[in-house]
């Protein structure tokens, strides 16, 4: 049978794969582009991540090759350093959109005459690694952001197996409690049915040698009630013996759940500690 603790953790698995989006980018593509009213190059790439941290990290990444400014959406370089794209670079502007899934990074290539430059103006390889380094940054970012998000799952699911042990714990030790108050119960029933057989006994002696109407009639209403406690007692200790029974048959069960309890936590510990690990190479790596 397939424990509640499991359940979660493919739950919650599922949830996070469900979640994940993975950072994929396509070839440099090229194809017209409509800036200022005229008809342009623009260079793009599809990445699959979110329109706002691709925003920020294009930003960053444009920072090396001139000063970087942004605007209702268009961010334009201009004072260009050596980038190793072209000589006749003078001025660099993008739109980073979102189109579905993907996050488009266009980007037109300007000569001072504000003209796209031509596919001949460009050192090819200059540019390919323009744009795939960038990749590389973002995939790299993606892959930390989601080691990041797969070690909150696990720490979820961490928190879900220390409350669990937490659970069986305490149905453990209040099964221990409940045995030993019934126990004593117990234990102190035979000294309590003896006080009252002595009691109704004492009762029917006085019954035996009264001769007054009156007497008698009061003797016998305390037998009758002495006689009703004892059922009581006798009564109340088979029920504190039947609770009993069912602790004791319910105390081993409980026990195996807090064992797999504990055994759930241990793993749950070590895949947070190796995905921490995970983590750290990744930041390491950058």
């Amino acid at each position: 049978m397939t424990s509640t603790f499991m359940k979660k953790a493919v739950l919650l698995s599922f949830l996070f794969l469900s979640a994940i989006q993975v950072t994929i980018a396509q070839h440099i593509l090229k194809s017209d582009f409509l800036y200022n009213d005229e008809i342009h190059t623009s260079h793009y790439l599809y990445i699959r991540s979110e329109a706002k941290t691709i925003t920020d990290e294009w930003g960053t990444y444009l920072n090396k090759i001139g000063k970087v400014d942004e605007k209702k959406g268009e961010i334009t370089v201009t004072n260009i350093k050596k980038s190793g794209l072209s000589g006749y670079l003078d001025k660099v502007v993008s739109y980073v959109t979102e189109n579905d899934n993907f996050v488009v990074i266009n980007t037109l290539f300007l000569d001072e005459n504000g003209r796209s430059l031509d596919i001949a103006q460009f050192d090819k390889k200059g540019l390919e690694d323009f744009f795939y380094q960038f990749y590389d940054i973002a995939y790299h970012n993606e892959e930390v952001r989601m080691a990041e998000a797969d070690l909150e799952w696990s720490e979820d699911l961490m928190d879900i197996a220390e409350k669990d042990k937490g659970k069986a714990e305490r149905a453990v030790e209040a099964n221990i409690r409940a045995q030993e108050r019934l126990g004593k119960k117990i234990n102190q029933t035979p000294e309590e049915l003896s006080k009252v057989i002595e009691k109704k006994d004492e009762v029917f002696q006085q019954l035996l040698r009264s001769e007054e109407t009156e007497k008698t009639e009061e003797l016998q209403e305390e037998v009758e009630k002495q006689e009703k406690k004892l059922v009581k007692l006798k009564d109340k200790n088979e029920r504190d013996a039947d609770r009993l029974d069912k602790r004791e048959e319910e105390f081993p069960e409980l026990t195996e759940e807090l064992f797999k309890a504990r055994e759930n936590l241990e793993k749950a510990k070590q895949v947070v500690e190796s995905k921490k690990v995970v983590l750290q190479e990744l930041k390491a790596n950058k």
